[in-house]
């Protein structure tokens, strides 16, 4: 999985769908609806002090949207329902074979079992609102 962020731009208050960070600045992208193989368009350059940059977690919920940080979801086990927000996906989770949600499976005393199910209520900006 390659790493993808998307941006919360403070000054806007505005999501944006995906960043790149460069030396000096976040360039902010809107949808490319495909067209740029899902990178996004370029928009503009931001300061790193008005942006949050939310890595995605390469899981998706039950209407197949992608789960980032700063994603508030609810998550369905086996032995109930559970909500939290997800802070942050562990480094190389992969190599040391952890749950790309592992940080919030733990703070919620949940187990990587299967089946489980997520759904996305939202982020932790757009909620505020």
């Amino acid at each position: 999985m390659n790493l993808r962020f998307r941006v919360w731009h403070f000054p806007e208050k505005k999501m944006y769908f995906a960043g790149y960070q460069k030396l000096l600045a976040v360039v902010l992208c809107k949808d490319d609806c495909g067209t740029n193989q899902g990178r996004g368009l370029p928009v503009k350059d931001a300061s790193y002090d008005d942006c949050d940059l939310m890595q995605a977690t390469g899981i998706v919920d039950k209407s197949g949207r992608e789960i980032f940080e700063g994603d508030v979801i609810r998550i369905f086990t086996p032995q109930g329902i559970f909500e939290g927000e997800v802070e942050t996906v562990p480094d190389m989770y992969k190599s040391r074979g952890l749950h790309p949600l592992q940080e919030l499976l733990d703070r919620l005393g949940l187990k990587n079992e299967n089946p489980l199910e997520f759904e996305i209520l939202g982020n932790r900006y757009e909620m505020e609102k």
